[in-house]
């Protein structure tokens, strides 16, 4: 037997042995899944919520048809990207913001696909954001998910951003490419405007829904840090956190995230139990301070095709490492639904599209009821406990572009330094710099792995307080 599938069954050995059917304290926003389609019983997932994504014309009906069969209709768009052609073209207040786009050093903008730009925050895009949210509240919904609030690390050469530049630095544009200081800078302002952006958003839905009697939740569904240090993508993650307004996040860890190849022992490899094991605890440990709510997504397939084996082994990988944080029992089963149950991929060894097999439908299903009863528990992982590698956002600052011949592949600082723990069986933690303010942070700490290597404080206050917190603890690394 594989070692994947060896955790896996493990796992769920471990789950029917704990309580597995045990009812939940809180059912009615337990689980949920996102979905663009008007409902079709051919994908009725039958979780507590159905997220309905994106504004268009068939909106209404679309939350119609949801709620006609139960469910709690929630809402979710891009706060980065959309169909959001009316801000673009004029419609909107009559003038065209085609410079709102994320451009490279090249001219090129960076597109989500066609004619759908990556969008530099403006105080123009937040006031068409706002207008948006206002249809949101008035069709009912009291829960908004502004998802991905993402800025290329390539970015940051449109004439919006300069202006951005010289309004919050009160100096003139620098080209990132030319000095370590303008990337850092750059990659801070890309940082800085998606904070801002989801603040006013954030704000305006909490006061217009009080206007109307309603009380409006607002999460944020985003990758990891490690993702997005990665992909090299900026976003404001852990500072999120502690935002007024703010009510949690949906952890987009999935397939397409955790494979991303990492190095160990000088190999590079996919390593996919491994990887959203640390994703995962790099999400919870985001929110663990704060108390705010956090969902755990899991995806059967993934954006990119491939083929049924390799979408059912790695969920299967993720889902494993999901359930290994059983603090966590809030879960979004899987994005569009109809993608899954509708979608035709090939199998291994086949160039035939193929729909999905019963035997993987019914595995998948049982994995989601699973989901929709697992009960929280105070259970914790073998082995070493209180060993934690220290993160923070900064980590997205310096992975564009190389300067001085400074690399760090496939964010190998950080690899270098939880993967070594967590293969030799000791569940690492992460600790986000942000969150050292926080007396709970360092709390059951006993050993903090760090290095300065791939991240800088963005203040001398991350120091004293790893100090003040537990004076003598700390190990450095580099």
């Amino acid at each position: 037997m594989s070692r994947l599938k060896s955790n896996f069954f493990v796992a769920v050995f471990f789950l029917l042995n704990g309580q597995l059917f045990a009812q939940s304290s809180n059912t009615a926003e337990k689980t949920s899944f996102q979905v663009a389609a008007p409902w079709n019983a051919a994908y009725d997932v039958r979780s507590d919520i159905a997220i309905v994504y994106g504004m268009d014309g068939t909106f209404t009906e679309r939350v119609k048809g949801y709620r006609d069969r139960g469910y709690n209709v929630q809402f979710m768009t891009g706060i980065a990207w959309g169909n959001y052609q009316d801000y673009f073209t004029g419609k909107f207040d009559g003038k065209t913001h085609e410079e709102d786009g994320q451009v490279e050093r090249n001219g090129h903008e960076i597109g989500h696909g066609k004619g759908i730009p990556y969008i530099v925050p403006t105080d123009s895009y937040i006031a068409y954001f706002k207008t948006l949210i206002k249809k949101v509240i008035d069709a009912g919904i009291t829960s908004i998910y502004l998802e991905e609030p993402e800025f290329w690390a390539r970015a940051g050469y449109s004439e919006s951003f300069k202006k951005e530049w010289q309004k919050f630095y009160g100096f003139a544009w620098m080209p990132q490419h030319e000095s370590p200081e303008a990337t850092y800078l750059s990659s801070k302002l890309k940082y800085q405007l998606y904070f801002h952006a989801l603040k006013e958003v954030f704000q305006y839905a909490k006061t217009y829904g009080e206007s109307k009697g309603i009380k409006v939740k607002c999460y944020v569904p985003t990758h990891s840090l490690l993702n997005y240090s990665s992909w090299q993508i900026v976003s404001p993650e852990a500072s999120l956190a502690a935002l007024p307004g703010m009510d949690g996040y949906i952890a987009q860890v999935w397939t397409g995230t955790s494979r991303e190849p990492v190095y160990f022992n000088g190999l590079k490899k996919e390593r996919v139990f491994e990887n959203a094991f640390l994703e995962y605890g790099s999400m919870l440990s985001m929110t663990a301070p704060t108390g705010r709510k956090i969902y755990f997504l899991t995806d059967p397939i993934e954006d990119w095709p491939r083929t049924w084996d390799d979408y059912r082994q790695n969920y299967q990988a993720t889902y494993t490492a999901e359930l290994m944080y059983p603090t966590v029992n809030n879960y979004e089963v899987m994005p569009w639904p109809n993608r899954i149950y509708l979608g035709k991929f090939k199998l291994q060894n086949s160039e035939e599209r193929q729909p999905i097999s019963p035997a993987y439908a019914t595995q998948m299903q049982v994995m989601i009821n699973a989901l929709n009863d697992m009960p929280a528990s105070t259970n914790r992982l073998n082995g070493s406990k209180g060993i934690a590698v220290l993160v923070g956002n900064s980590m997205m600052f310096q992975r564009f572009p190389t300067h001085k011949n400074y690399e760090d592949p496939q964010l190998s600082n950080f690899y270098g330094m939880a993967m070594p723990l967590l293969k030799r069986g000791i569940p690492a933690e992460t600790v986000h710099m942000e969150n050292l303010g926080f007396e709970s942070t360092l709390k059951n700490i006993k050993v903090l792995v760090m290095s300065y290597a791939n991240m800088k404080p963005q203040s001398a206050a991350v120091n004293i307080q790893t100090r003040s917190q537990r004076d003598g603890f700390v190990c450095r690394y580099g």
